[in-house]
Order: structure tokens, then C-alpha cells, then sequence
């Protein structure tokens, strides 16, 4: 019995091999369409990546205050200040109407002797005006000021602690030179960018470069729609040959799990000579065949060909299951933000994407080219594998078909 068993393995796995050929020809025509999405989507996000932030402040200055104007000039041809904003000298009625129409995006109004205040520590506040319904420009800008704001209280409490550390040790001779020395540390650090900014990238792809993260959206979208072309191993027997194989004692669960067996079989195999054949191109710096690569790759595809076995097992397993699979497909490629990354995707359509199986495959299968997995991605494709193996095999008892 066990022998017959086995054998019954053997032969559909070697059945489920003969479509080989026409998987091939299929992942290339969808490998075709996968690459007119990834290089759109890689087009959108260079585009978006390039824009430069542009916003418009309203300085409103007093009319006869030399130190002010010099001062102004200094800040706006700063590089730092001109990257981000640009400052435009306005009185304050006209300001406060151009506020009013969204063509500012905050206004500063400096008061008389600000910059003498500054200097002997009066400290008098400037009056920045920000509108209710404030931007992502208006925001920026606003955490500049705050960082703006800190940076001139740390200068002047180390000023003024140096000052009260030689006055109450009776170094007066030494307070003017040594405020001196400080006002040029300070303004050091204040006009070198480089020390108060740093080069984050941010990318809606996240740690994950744009061309890699739309491959693996593109290997994963090719395994669901060649799956389809599959469908026929889990589509109905002629009743005689069931009768047949149930006289052996051969189940009908059983014949599932081997048909489900071969093709992940099937599958694995053409993964697996694709990822070796890269392996030994100049592309080989990006995978390593290990241990954990092979058995991600396994994983995701278990995961896939279940979710297409049970499309087939509670559906007809014919045209209404092949469209089922590319339309879900589809739709959960673009609620998981494979298609549109996430953040340009509404947070309802994030939510739902964030229970779909697809976002745990891609995000196995880019552990594939960075050799790390996330424990959450595994314990979700396994769990997702279990259930639809389940659903199917519990569909096949109920309806009593043999596909």
C-alpha cells in the first residue's frame, strides 16, 4: 500500500513537470508586463524624488534698522536657508494677504531692535504667523525656527555661563576675550550647513532600493499569474479514473496533496535554476544560495501555490478560478503598495493590505537578495500556507471533486 503510494507521488510529479515549458513561456510574457510597471513606477519615483522643496516666507522688517536688513541678507543667500526656502521682504498688510491666498507659506515679523536685544540678551521674540491649515512646507519650516530657537539658546548660555564662571573668579580681564573667541565658535557651526543638517535618504520603498523593490513585486506578481496556468492540475478527473484510484485506496486528499506537491515541486525547480544561473552572472552580488535563500524561496512558493489551489478548489477550477486569480492577484499586489508604493496609497487601502499574504511574500522575497528575514514574514506566509492547504483540502472532502 505504501509502495502504491509512493508511486502515485512519483508519476504527478512527473506529469506536473511537462508544463515546464509552457510556465517558461508564460513568465516571459509576464515578465514583459511586470517590467513596464517596475521601470513606471521607478520613472514616478526618480520624478518625485527630484522635486525641490520650495517655500516662501514673508520677512516684515522695521523700516530704519540697518542690523536687521544686513542681517536678513546674510540669512537669505545662506545655502542652507536658499535650498529650502526663499524669503521675500513684505510689509505686513500685504503679507498678511498673500497668507490669506496660499501664496506664503508663514510670515516672520521682526520687531525694532531685535538685533540689539540679541546681542545684550533682552532676547525679544519674533512673531511668526502660520496659517491654520498648515502645509508640509508650513511644517517644515516650523521645525526649522524650533531648531533655529535652540541652537541661539545653547550659544548664549554658554556665553553667559563663560562670562559668570571668569566674573566670580575675578578673571574680568578675560570675559571680553573670551566671549569673543565664542561668538566666532558659534558662527563657525551656525554658517556650515554641514553641521546642522545631515543627508537622510528617504525612500517610499524603504531600506530597499527602487529597482529592488519592484523585482521582487515582479517575482512574486509572475509566480501568481503562472500559477494560473496550473490550474489544470487541480481541475476535475474523469469520474472512471477516481473510481479507479479510490478502488486502489488511494483518497481523495491524498490525490490533492500530490498534485499540490508537484507543482510546488515544479515550481521550486525553475526558481531555483533562475537564482543559480544569476548566481553565476556579475548580477551574483546581489543573492547568495544559502540555507535561508532556499528556504524562503520555498516557502513563498508553498504560499502561492496554495492560495491558487484553493481558488481552483472553491471555485471551478476552470475560466471563473483563472480570472479569480488574476484579479485578486492584482488587487492585492496594489493594497500591499507593490504596484504604488504605500505611501502614495489611501490609509484605508494600507490597512487592507496590511492582512493580505502578498506583503509577507515580498517582503520574504526581498530577504532573498538582502539574506535577512523578518520573523513576522515567515510566521505569516506559514500560517496563510497552512490555511489555504486546509480550505482546500477541506473543499475537496465537501464537494467530493477530485481536480
Amino acid at each position: 500500500m505504501i509502495r502504491k503510494h509512493f508511486l502515485f507521488a512519483i508519476f504527478q510529479v512527473k506529469s506536473t513537470l511537462r508544463i515546464i515549458p509552457r510556465l517558461l513561456l508564460c513568465g516571459i510574457i509576464f515578465l514583459a508586463v511586470v517590467s513596464v510597471i517596475g521601470i513606471c513606477g521607478n520613472t514616478m519615483l526618480s520624478d518625485d524624488s527630484g522635486r525641490q522643496m520650495d517655500v516662501n516666507i514673508a520677512a516684515v522688517m522695521p523700516a530704519d534698522d540697518s542690523a536687521v536688513s544686513v542681517g536678513f541678507q546674510v540669512i537669505k543667500n545662506m545655502d542652507s536657508i536658499k535650498s529650502i526656502c526663499r524669503f521675500i521682504a513684505m510689509d505686513k498688510d500685504a503679507a498678511l494677504d498673500a497668507l490669506a491666498r496660499g501664496e506664503i507659506s508663514a510670515i516672520i515679523e521682526i520687531p525694532e531692535g531685535f538685533v540689539d536685544d540679541l546681542m545684550y540678551g533682552v532676547n525679544t521674540p519674533a512673531t511668526i504667523v502660520i496659517p491654520e491649515s498648515a502645509g508640509m512646507e508650513t511644517l517644515i519650516f516650523r521645525s526649522m525656527m524650533s531648531a533655529g530657537a535652540k541652537s541661539l539658546a545653547t550659544s548664549e548660555a554658554g556665553v553667559y555661563a563663560v562670562s559668570d564662571f571668569l566674573e566670580y573668579y575675578g578673571y574680568d580681564e578675560y570675559i571680553t576675550p573670551s566671549q569673543d573667541e565664542l561668538y566666532d565658535f558659534y558662527m563657525k557651526y551656525a554658517f556650515n550647513r554641514m553641521y546642522f543638517f545631515k543627508a537622510d535618504k528617504v525612500s517610499a520603498t524603504g531600506q530597499t532600493s527602487t529597482a529592488g523593490y519592484y523585482i521582487c513585486s515582479g517575482i512574486v506578481l509572475i509566480l501568481i499569474m503562472c500559477g494560473a496556468i496550473a490550474i489544470d492540475r487541480f481541475s476535475n478527473r474523469p469520474r472512471a479514473v477516481m473510481e479507479s484510484l479510490r478502488t486502489g485506496g488511494i483518497s481523495n486528499i491524498y490525490v490533492r496533496i500530490c498534485e499540490y506537491a508537484g507543482v510546488v515541486i515544479t515550481f521550486f525547480i525553475i526558481m531555483f535554476a533562475a537564482l543559480f544561473i544569476v548566481s553565476l552572472t556579475p548580477a551574483s552580488g546581489y543573492i547568495s544560495l544559502n540555507a535561508h535563500v532556499i528556504a524562503a524561496l520555498a516557502l513563498i512558493i508553498a504560499c502561492t501555490i496554495s492560495y491558487i489551489m484553493f481558488l481552483c478548489c472553491v471555485g471551478d477550477g476552470g475560466l471563473i478560478s483563472m480570472l479569480c486569480i488574476f484579479g485578486t492577484g492584482i488587487f492585492m499586489m496594489y493594497a500591499c503598495g507593490r504596484i504604488l508604493p504605500e505611501p502614495y496609497l489611501p490609509d484605508a487601502v494600507n490597512s487592507i493590505g496590511n492582512y493580505l499574504p502578498v506583503k509577507s511574500m515580498c517582503a520574504l522575497m526581498e530577504s532573498v537578495f538582502s539574506g535577512t528575514g523578518t520573523g513576522r514574514s515567515i510566521f505569516t506566509c506559514v500560517i496563510y500556507t497552512i490555511i489555504f492547504v486546509s480550505g482546500s483540502l477541506v473543499a475537496t472532502a465537501v464537494k467530493g471533486r477530485d481536480r
